[in-house]
């Protein structure tokens, strides 16, 4: 098994068809198609089923779990030729939560990609627990989580702490930061941001009977998209609210029974080679005085 043979196997389940996999790869059908059967033969299995005149082609049972395998060989090795490039740079791969990436994080980026000498970023959006996996195999260096989660091999560090808040669309926006009362809210209106275990056992509460609203959302892009009525709020944190309201036509408010504080985790492999270390510690650096200005 070896890498061009993985790369056909990919090319043919991307195009859907032989013809266009040979074409994107700049190589014959027969030659795809050869690489192909190289390809079951040295795995023991068929991968996937042809139709007549290989027009209709659809994974086998089998192909379904070594499609798995070879995304995660395809990412090795571009992370391998990304290595390849960096040999005379720090290299730092860092994993975060959408939220800490896009409200939090870019000054902190900003900082790092203007430090000499030179370190190359890699960044990657994953959720809380996905980083924990990622961080355990190697394949990042450091993720910030909102997850405390107890795993031998990784280092766990609180860094911060941030309100959540009221965030509603409004045709004038009010003062912020003021008290307001839930019954002045429209249930129509609310999109639910999903949070950890502790903003969820919260909301329960808060909610009791009434439940959750019909529309829930996990990512701030679709939040952001749905948001834009005037009357639909969402408990948010306080980064995603400061945002909001410095572009206008928001504002935000707290609730007398507040849900608990979001905190974010810093976390990285207790047995760190001299490079990486490096580089977090680079990074440490600046990661102070950006969380200083949250």
């Amino acid at each position: 098994m070896n890498t061009i043979e993985i790369e056909a196997f990919l090319a043919i389940l991307r195009h859907g068809n032989l013809t266009e996999a040979a074409k994107a790869l700049f190589i014959s059908q027969s030659t795809l198609s050869h690489r192909l059967f190289e390809l079951e033969r040295e795995v023991g299995m068929s991968l996937i089923q042809r139709g007549r005149g290989g027009k209709s082609l659809v994974l086998t049972d089998y192909g379904k779990q070594f499609l798995l395998i070879a995304k995660r060989w395809e990412n090795l090795v571009q992370d391998t030729k990304r290595l390849q490039s960096q040999t005379n740079n720090l290299s730092l791969s860092i994993g975060a939560v959408d939220t800490f990436h896009t409200f939090i994080f870019p000054p902190l980026y900003q900082a790092l990609c203007e430090h000499m000498p030179k370190i190359n970023l890699n960044l990657k959006t994953h959720n809380s627990t996905e980083l924990y996996l990622q961080v355990d195999r190697g394949e990042i260096d450091v993720g910030f989580t909102l997850l405390d989660l107890p795993m031998r091999n990784i280092t766990v560090q609180k860094i911060y702490t941030e309100r959540r808040v009221v965030l509603r669309k409004e045709k004038s926006p009010n003062k912020c930061d003021e008290f307001i009362d839930p019954e002045s809210l429209d249930p129509a209106g609310e999109i639910f941001f999903v949070g950890d275990t502790a903003f969820h056992t919260w909301y329960q509460c808060w909610k009791g009977e009434k439940g959750y609203p019909s529309l829930q959302v996990d990512t701030t892009q679709l939040l952001l998209l749905l948001l834009n009525k005037v009357g639909n709020w969402s408990i948010v944190p306080m980064c995603i609210a400061q945002k909001l309201v410095s572009m206008g036509s928001y504002s935000y408010y707290r609730l007398e029974d507040p849900p608990p504080e979001r905190i974010c985790y810093k976390i990285q492999s207790k047995y760190l080679n001299a490079s990486v270390a490096e580089g977090i510690g680079i990074l440490d650096s600046y990661l102070a005085s950006v969380l200083n200005k949250e």
